[in-house]
């Protein structure tokens, strides 16, 4: 698989299917568009491509930075393994965004992409304002060889989205949303050091400073897996502000089970598996670490 960056005046040298969307968390929907854009590309015989904006979309227009399902590095990972040949990678900047729906689907995909066809979700927009919709491209379907339309991908009579999948996460129903994903949850961070309350009680944790702006479940303790330099290991993991000793900002910290290595300072993945509780106050220190004994046997026994 080839990672191209690019920009409104590059030309591509091959032709390809590109599959379009805004693809945060790579979710059941997605995988639809991205599985159907390989294989029409391969009975073509061309290759198979996705375009990828290096930020959200809302980013450019929105004070506050959108939160992400799942970053670049995650998006890339995966549709590799979807089978994808080349990913364009491109800024979303205000020049783009100003192209109306035929630039957009004739000067861009067509004369620079080389696009032959498009998979798109039957919701799909584009263009300025989102002028440009599903209407308008099969109005214009001479330009591309094929075209195909994704309908509405449903679980329990919902319609699969990035929106849904994040309330599912902020509600803390984990086993659904990750069920939509079609895989966990992941939140990536490099270890940082703390207080180090929990080593001086017997539960040492590990502290993520988190690398991307993600989705945080509801408040409370998970069953969840830490990857390590490319082993996995189960971990009871507590997100929110622990309130008992103290709240200066929401912390992600994972109590590692069997473990004793020093991980300062090295990038790790968490899988958030299950939801165990919510997140408590306790009368005092003692009482929370009785708690967390009893969160770290639940977590043994999954």
């Amino acid at each position: 698989m080839k990672i191209i960056e690019i920009d409104l005046n590059y030309k591509a040298t091959e032709e390809s299917i590109i599959a379009l969307g805004n693809f945060d968390g790579v979710h059941q929907g997605h995988l639809e568009l991205i599985n159907t854009a390989v294989k029409t590309a391969s009975r073509l015989n061309v290759k198979s491509s996705v375009l990828i904006f290096k930020e959200h979309t809302d980013n450019l227009i929105s004070i506050k930075k959108k939160k992400i399902l799942t970053n670049n590095k995650t998006k890339f990972e995966i549709l590799e393994k979807q089978g994808i040949d080349i990913i364009y990678l491109i800024e979303f900047t205000k020049e783009f965004m100003a192209y109306g729906p035929y630039k957009f689907l004739n000067d861009f995909l067509v004369q620079n992409l080389k696009t032959i066809g498009v998979v798109v979700g039957y919701d799909y927009t584009y263009g300025y304002k989102k002028a440009g919709d599903v209407s308008f491209l099969q109005q214009n379907k001479n330009l591309f060889k094929v075209i195909e339309i994704i309908d509405k991908i449903k679980d329990s009579n919902e319609k699969i989205s990035s929106s849904l999948i994040r309330n599912l996460i902020e509600k803390g129903n984990i086993k659904r949303a990750n069920f939509l994903l079609t895989r966990p949850y992941k939140l990536i961070g490099t270890i940082i050091h703390a207080k180090g309350l929990g080593k001086k009680m017997g539960y040492p944790t590990a502290n993520l400073s988190l690398i991307d702006n993600y989705v945080l479940p509801k408040f409370g303790v998970y069953d969840t897996n830490i990857i390590i330099d490319g082993k996995k290991y189960k971990a009871s993991t507590s997100i929110g502000t622990n309130p008992t000793v103290e709240n200066d900002g929401v912390k992600v910290e994972a109590h590692i089970l069997n473990f004793n290595k020093d991980i300062y300072g090295k990038t790790v993945e968490l899988e958030i598996l299950d939801f165990i509780r919510p997140e408590l106050k306790f009368k005092n220190i003692d009482e929370l670490f009785k708690q967390i004994a009893k969160d770290v046997k639940i977590t043994e026994a999954r």
